[in-house]
């Protein structure tokens, strides 16, 4: 399949980056912007441009599955690149532009399914009999069930929110106090970041040594 257009479904420096990339390879690219975002640079630097959502949403529309790849099909797309957070880990994503005959330029939908949400990376983990760090057992529903878990793995522990990355939704957590203060927050952030408020807790390793591929 030959790429001739490229909608990229992210924005600012990360978005800028990937028009530059596929400038290089005579590849037209398609922005998305919010109202928020009508000033921005990545709205100026893409090949054709068009805002997405309602004036009143800075960063919702960012997230908005439907709206994007129905942009893209109208425009005659062959694929989108997510960038990295926003929707570049959302399986549902990555399915709807197969659907749609779209690339989805990252890994297919059901590796994602596997390793992009980190508590159904744990269990394939487990099933390898890969060695991980301790983490809750319990499905972290509400404070209470949190802090029963919290308490069973013990302090420190690392609050993160199951999708995405980039830190969004994660806390070092000491004491009872700074969980339940740190659970509120970290759903929030990670249903803003994400749309997903799901987390879960790790044992937290001071000073580790820590090798990413």
């Amino acid at each position: 399949m030959k790429i001739k257009k490229v909608l990229i479904a992210n924005r600012g420096e990360i978005a800028i980056r990937i028009y530059r990339a596929c400038a290089e390879i005579n590849v037209r690219t398609v922005g998305v912007y919010t109202y928020e975002d009508r000033y921005s640079q990545h709205r100026y630097k893409a090949d054709e441009a068009y805002q997405i959502g309602v004036d009143d949403q800075p960063l919702k529309p960012y997230l908005d599955i439907d709206e994007i790849v129905n942009l893209a099909v109208e425009k005659n797309v062959d694929a989108i690149h997510p960038g990295y957070g926003f929707l570049s880990e959302n399986s549902e994503f990555a399915r709807k532009c197969v659907k749609n005959n779209i690339l989805f330029i990252g890994p297919r939908p059901e590796v994602m399914d596997a390793l992009g949400d980190k508590v159904a990376a744990k269990r394939v983990a487990k099933k390898y009999e890969v060695p991980i760090i301790e983490s809750n057992k319990q499905v972290l529903e509400n404070f209470d069930i949190a802090l029963s878990e919290a308490k069973l793995i013990g302090y420190p522990v690392m609050l993160k929110a199951a999708s995405g990355g980039g830190g969004r939704g994660m806390r070092v957590i000491r004491d009872d106090d700074e969980l339940r203060s740190g659970f509120v927050e970290a759903r929030r952030e990670a249903e803003n970041a994400f749309s997903d408020g799901t987390l879960f807790l790790a044992k937290f390793v001071e000073s580790p040594k820590h090798v990413q591929v």
